[in-house]
């Protein structure tokens, strides 16, 4: 079993669970943990910052902010905490929120999380535990 640190955040009704993931050797970024999610997300900033280059697809997304197309870029290599994860793609969308700019700099999505089979998010502790691959 593996572990990641997790911090827990409070918005009202809402409860935010981040982790650290370097993209690209840069960072660490905090990345929201997002099942809902099919594909993972990077800021638009966070792609310029870590040099990601778009590959010229869009991808449709909708969510509560609404409905478009947005870029896919490609990561060689990203890691979430200190576990390497697989090369992939993800989809590049500007991720500020009015009134909390730069607090979610990502999205790791199932695409990512169902590569471990099983993750558990533990709130109480501050910690993501992952199986080993």
């Amino acid at each position: 079993m593996r572990e990641v640190p997790l911090r827990v955040v409070h918005q009202g009704d809402r409860t935010l669970a981040f982790v650290p993931v370097h993209v690209e050797g840069e960072g660490p970024f905090m990345f929201a943990l997002d099942t809902g999610a099919s594909v993972s997300v990077v800021d638009d900033d966070v792609a310029d910052r870590a040099g990601l280059e778009r590959t010229g697809e869009k991808s449709a997304v909708s969510g509560i902010l609404g409905t478009g197309r947005v870029p896919v870029a490609r990561v060689e290599q990203w890691r979430l905490g200190d576990v390497r994860l697989d090369p992939g793609l993800v989809t590049v969308i500007d991720l500020d929120v009015p009134g909390s700019p730069g607090m979610i700099q990502g999205l790791l999505g199932s695409d990512v999380l169902s590569d471990f089979g099983s993750v558990t998010v533990d709130y109480g502790d501050g910690v993501l535990r992952l199986p080993a691959r």
